[in-house]
């Protein structure tokens, strides 16, 4: 089987995890990473299914790639894309996996003057939830879903691309608008963030922290977790969709308030009634997402065909040809 080179540009928990599903799937590639930080570097460099090369060079990394994967912080993507946009080749798939999904088309559309765009997003296999950001598994999005959010105008053939990726992965594609998904994200990714930020400030004003701090134990730490990541990156995401913040920001205090009424009326028994249906809708939530049950369609596997005829949609097919 012909090899083909992915470039991972971002080492990073998602980055070296699909560095390695990919070395242990059934197709033979070349995997090239970049990474600016030399922390990421130095792991990539010790992992035995890690990229095959570490590139320093970010325009010479993305030239390599006949896919680049973009696996960065949302405020990096603009500045990435306007350094590689002079060295990716014609049929270069660039797969985006950062947070939001509209900046990144108009993006790609101002600095990519050849190759394909596309973005997505890999989601956490149930079961990995509560990793830690250092975490590297091949199995980290298995089972799980691959949100696909193409443009409107991009080449089908991309999308096949994007698709069967997602599929070496271990998960299985959901599609959804750019917008809409821009939307949707601000509930799941960026609210928590802002919750978690919240609280740790309420808290941390209070006349009791200094004993609280001495106590405070795992559902404080897992609660502002977010604040461990980029802030400004958080920041950026929030302002992004300010309306589908404000919405989800709003809908949450009504929550609270709600809960307040209970405990302000000392109601025990509706308070629990209301706190166990929760759970049991999370719970449900939790079983859905390992059984992955919402997808329909038989998926066909990976391998025993062409590399450019099927699962890279004809893009690499191009450069074989070429290559005679």
């Amino acid at each position: 089987m012909k090899t083909s080179t992915i470039t991972i540009i971002g080492l990073d928990q998602i980055g070296l995890s699909i560095a390695a599903a990919l070395k242990k799937g059934p197709m033979d590639f070349n995997i090239v990473g970049h990474d600016k930080n030399q922390n990421h570097v130095k792991l990539a460099a010790q992992m035995e299914d890690g990229p095959d090369k570490i590139e320093n060079n970010l325009p010479r990394a993305a030239a390599a790639g006949d896919i680049v994967v973009l696996s960065l912080p949302f405020t990096q993507v603009e500045s990435t894309l306007q350094v590689i946009a002079d060295d990716i080749q014609e049929h270069t798939l660039v797969i985006d996996l950062s947070k939001v999904k509209g900046p990144g088309i108009k993006w790609a559309q101002k600095y990519l003057w050849q190759g394909h765009y596309i973005g997505a997003r890999p989601i956490f296999a149930a079961d990995q939830f509560l990793q830690t950001s250092d975490f590297v598994s091949s199995d980290l999005f298995k089972n799980s879903a691959f949100c696909v959010t193409p443009s409107v105008d991009v080449d089908p053939k991309a999308v096949e691309t994007a698709v069967n990726f997602g599929r070496l992965l271990g998960a299985q594609p959901y599609f959804l608008d750019p917008i809409e998904y821009d939307s949707l994200v601000q509930g799941v990714e960026t609210l928590p963030g802002l919750m978690g930020a919240a609280m740790f400030s309420a808290l941390h004003k209070s006349a009791g922290w200094r004993d609280m701090l001495r106590f405070a134990d795992r559902s404080f730490a897992m609660t502002t977790l977010p604040l461990e990541e980029d802030v400004s990156n958080l920041a950026a995401l929030a302002l992004n969709d300010k309306l589908a913040t404000l919405r989800w920001l709003t809908a949450v205090m009504d929550e609270l308030k709600g809960l307040q009424r209970w405990i302000y009326a000392a109601d025990t028994e509706s308070l629990a009634a209301l706190l166990e249906s929760m759970q049991n809708d999370r719970e449900q939530w939790l079983h859905d997402r390992k059984e992955n049950d919402w997808i329909e369609g038989k998926q066909e596997p990976i391998g025993g065909f062409g590399l450019g005829e099927r699962m890279l949609g004809g893009f690499l097919q191009q450069r074989i040809n070429k290559k005679g």
